[in-house]
């Protein structure tokens, strides 16, 4: 870790995989994060805990990013500990496997609030932040090109086992 943060990200999804890692790369590079999570307030504390054993800055907020209020919060709660907002990354998604026979409307429902309106919700309010005329708030969307190439890929070759929720949220990101 470098020092004292100078800039402030927060990181949804960053409990687990992507979201994870990234998390711990801008700690790395010197940012305080806020982890936000959905659910695992375990794995989300265990982000933070590892963050702080090296030196940084860390708080973990439970935000359901399908959710408009806790999405608020998430965004209410980094200012308050940390005083501004500089990176958001929207890591947040889930991605149910199963027969498509055997899912159920209210799995695709959940994938589609959470995958593809989650991403609405979180950018808001970056976006809002940039245009009330401050330079350092910046939205970065989680568009590494391998990593959705390869899932789009799978979904492609496995949609019948994987479900109809991953590959319509991709369609639709795509739109």
């Amino acid at each position: 870790m470098t020092g004292t943060p100078e800039k402030t990200a927060i990181v949804t999804g960053a409990s687990g995989g992507i979201g994870r890692e990234v998390a711990l790369r801008l700690a790395r590079d010197g940012f305080a994060v806020v982890v936000g999570y959905a659910g695992n307030t375990a794995r989300a504390d265990d982000v933070v805990a590892k963050i702080e054993a090296a030196g940084g800055r860390a708080l973990a907020v439970q935000a359901d990013v399908a959710d408009a209020a806790d999405v608020e919060r998430l965004f209410r709660s980094t200012l308050g500990a940390f005083g501004r907002i500089d990176v958001v990354v929207n890591s947040a998604g889930i991605m149910p496997m199963g027969p498509i026979a055997e899912g159920s409307v209210e799995a695709f429902d959940r994938v589609i609030a959470t995958n593809l309106r989650g991403t609405f919700i979180v950018s808001g309010p970056g976006h809002q932040a940039c245009r009330q005329g401050r330079p350092h708030h910046r939205v970065l969307e989680q568009r590494h090109r391998q990593v959705i190439s390869r899932l789009r890929s799978l979904h492609r070759l496995e949609g019948r086992r994987g479900g109809p929720g991953p590959c319509a949220r991709q369609r639709a990101a795509r739109s």
